[in-house]
C-alpha cells in the first residue's frame, strides 16, 4: 500500500514539473515548443509503424499458419461446409410443423461426421490448480 502511494505521489510530481514546464516554454518561446511537439510526434509515429512492420511479419508464423494450414487442407479434403440458406418468402405464411408420429429417434448417419484436425500444442503443461 505504502509503494502505490509513492509511485502515485511521484508521478503526481512529474506531471506537475511537466505542465510547469510546458506552461513556462509556451509563454517565453512558444515556436520552439512546437517544433518539439511535432517532432515527438513524427518519432512516434515513426515507432508506431516500425512496431507493427516488425510485429506482422513475426505472426504470420507459429500456430496461426499452423492453423491456416490444417484448415486449407480440411476444404480441400471434405469441400467448403458452408451452404446456401434457402430464402423464405415474407409474403407466404410458413407451413405448420406436421406433429411426430412417433416417439422414436431415427438413427444418425455417422459417415457424416465432422473431419477434425488436430493441431499440435502445449499439452504437457500443467495447469496451476489451488489446493
Amino acid at each position: 500500500m505504502i509503494r502505490q502511494r509513492i509511485g502515485s505521489t511521484a508521478a503526481l510530481i512529474v506531471l506537475l514539473f511537466a505542465f510547469v514546464g510546458i506552461g513556462y516554454m509556451l509563454a517565453n518561446n512558444p515556436g520552439r515548443l512546437f517544433s518539439q511537439l511535432i517532432f515527438f510526434a513524427i518519432a512516434g509515429v515513426a515507432i508506431f509503424i516500425l512496431f507493427k512492420l516488425l510485429t506482422r511479419s513475426s505472426a504470420s508464423g507459429g500456430a496461426n499458419s499452423q492453423y491456416k494450414k490444417s484448415v486449407a487442407q480440411s476444404k480441400k479434403l471434405h469441400g467448403s461446409s458452408t451452404r446456401p440458406q434457402p430464402r423464405i418468402d415474407a409474403r407466404k405464411k410458413p407451413a405448420k410443423p406436421a406433429k411426430p408420429q412417433s416417439k422414436v429417434r431415427p438413427i444418425r448417419d455417422r459417415s457424416n461426421a465432422p473431419h477434425l484436425t488436430v493441431i499440435e500444442g502445449k499439452k504437457g503443461k500443467k495447469k496451476k490448480r489451488a489446493f
